[in-house]
């Protein structure tokens, strides 16, 4: 199946309007705090980007995979809803196709809350600090390095929405694992590996440990996508 029937679906999930709404709260975040916490931001001896993603980042993040865990539940519950699930695995259509015809929906969601973040952040350097020679690299490498540490927490997501044919299980399946995750973030390293909690680490954060986070992610990525594909083939639909 085309990924632009996929989208099509989407004009009556509301998903599109969640990730706009959800997209601009979140780049608003550093504008509002910055503006009521100027003068203690612009007075700390750090980067105008770390000063901005140290106050910033986890609460922007925590917006980010709030949306990734809905998206995933209303990307499924279309399927589920009305014995549309049986109707498309009547066609020439895998259930593997569907998953990763998904997940390329919410990574490319994920990639747009990212834009509008990073926008904003470039917005208050520009206006509160001074943009240095190293920023434009350091924003780049920051946003390609969440949304690689991201992958691994939509893929879940969605094997386990794909799982439960009840949206209210998925959804409250994923709310409960990411409330563990935000109070796991200091954990030891083979714990901050997990796929909800992965995410919460930035770029200036763990700089010392980037790579160790991106080869994590990486065996991740492979063991939930092989995971996923039999899952979804050998799963018996009972709708």
């Amino acid at each position: 199946m085309k990924l632009s029937i996929e989208l099509k679906k989407l004009k009556s999930t509301g998903l599109i309007l969640a990730i706009l709404t959800g997209g601009m709260a979140a780049a608003l975040l550093p504008v509002l705090n910055t503006w009521f916490r100027t003068e203690l931001f612009t007075s700390l001896p750090d980067s105008p980007l770390v000063v901005l993603l140290d106050a910033n980042s986890q609460m922007m993040i925590m917006l980010n995979l709030i949306l990734m865990i809905c998206g995933s539940c209303i990307l499924y519950h279309t399927e589920y809803s009305e014995h549309a699930l049986r109707k498309m695995l009547s066609l020439p259509i895998t259930p593997e196709s569907l998953y990763l015809q998904k997940a390329v929906i919410l990574i490319l969601g994920l990639l747009f809350l990212l834009i509008l973040e990073s926008s904003a952040l470039v917005f208050c350097t520009a206006h509160w600090f001074t943009i240095t020679e190293d920023f434009w690299i350091l924003l780049l490498k920051n946003a390609l390095y969440s949304a690689f540490l991201s992958l691994p927490s939509i893929l879940l997501m969605l094997l386990i929405a794909s799982a439960c044919q009840n949206m209210w299980v998925s959804l409250g399946t994923g709310v409960i694992f990411l409330s563990l995750a935000s109070s796991l973030t200091e954990g030891p390293f083979l714990l901050r590996l997990c796929p909800f909690i992965t995410p919460f680490q930035t770029l200036v954060q763990t700089e010392g440990e980037a790579l160790s986070y991106i080869g994590g992610a990486a065996a991740e990525i492979l063991i939930l996508g092989i995971t996923a594909v039999i899952f979804t083939r050998r799963r018996r639909y009972t709708i």
